[in-house]
């Protein structure tokens, strides 16, 4: 019987010195502007090993709210037998709705070793978004071709999607392709694929010309209602007005 207990104190011994020990590092993400989140907003923080600054840091404790206020309050569990006291880590956290970045951390917030605590305050930046594009999901009629009025029973139209897809509503045919902007510079599909329809020839003739002037757009202005396309010197090559 004492054997069968000295046994049994021998296995729980040995379970309980194999056991990791749980940290916990908390605190609260927040930032300074005074706006509300869009619904869906999200809290991604995550307890980092940066130790070593010539490879990217390790994520040691990863977790994710809703963002129920502002600063939000976070909480990070961890094993302990990965804390090597002669390392360095730190907590980064980011807003995000979705995939879009709203704010994310630029400092160091260093816990665990080093003197640094087991809580930190996290001060997010706000991340600068992106000029909207102009362009996107809208609908253009041509009016001018190479400087000269358009005149036509079935002026062409052009209309952009949101992902750079474009259509040609053109006087005969419709053609699809993929056009790329990128600020106010703008590159058309210099190949179309289309209709084969057989149409009177002016209506093909300014087909024909307005695709031919594709390869030369380089760029885009608008100015309210109307859209002028340029060549890569700034002279117009289309201008367009917009459609309701």
């Amino acid at each position: 019987m004492k054997r069968f207990f000295g046994w049994a104190a021998l296995c729980l011994g040995a379970l309980i010195g194999g056991s990791a020990m749980a940290g916990t590092v908390t605190g609260t993400a927040g930032y300074r502007e005074r706006i509300a989140l869009p619904p869906g907003a999200v809290l991604d923080v995550q307890l980092l090993d940066v130790s070593r600054m010539d490879v990217a840091a390790t994520v040691l404790s990863a977790r994710r709210y809703a963002m129920t206020g502002v600063p939000q309050a976070f909480e990070l569990a961890y094993d302990d037998a990965l804390i090597d006291p002669a390392m360095s880590y730190s907590v980064s956290a980011r807003i995000l709705v979705g995939e879009k970045l709203l704010f994310t951390t630029d400092t160091h917030y260093p816990v665990l070793t080093r003197e640094a605590g087991d809580s930190v305050d996290l001060m997010l930046v706000r991340v600068a978004q992106a000029a909207p594009n102009p362009l996107e999901n809208s609908s253009w009629r041509l009016s001018h071709l190479e400087g000269a009025p358009v005149e036509a029973e079935k002026r062409p139209e052009l209309a952009f999607a949101d992902d750079g897809g474009l259509g040609l509503r053109g006087a005969c045919n419709s053609f699809r392709g993929k056009a790329e902007i990128s600020g106010n510079k703008l590159t058309l599909p210099a190949n179309m694929a289309g209709t084969l329809m057989a149409c009177p020839e002016p209506a093909e003739a300014l087909d024909r010309a307005l695709l031919a002037a594709f390869p030369r757009v380089a760029g885009f202005i608008v100015d309210g209602d109307t859209l002028m396309l340029t060549d890569a010197d700034g002279a117009e090559v289309l201008r367009l007005t917009r459609l309701p």
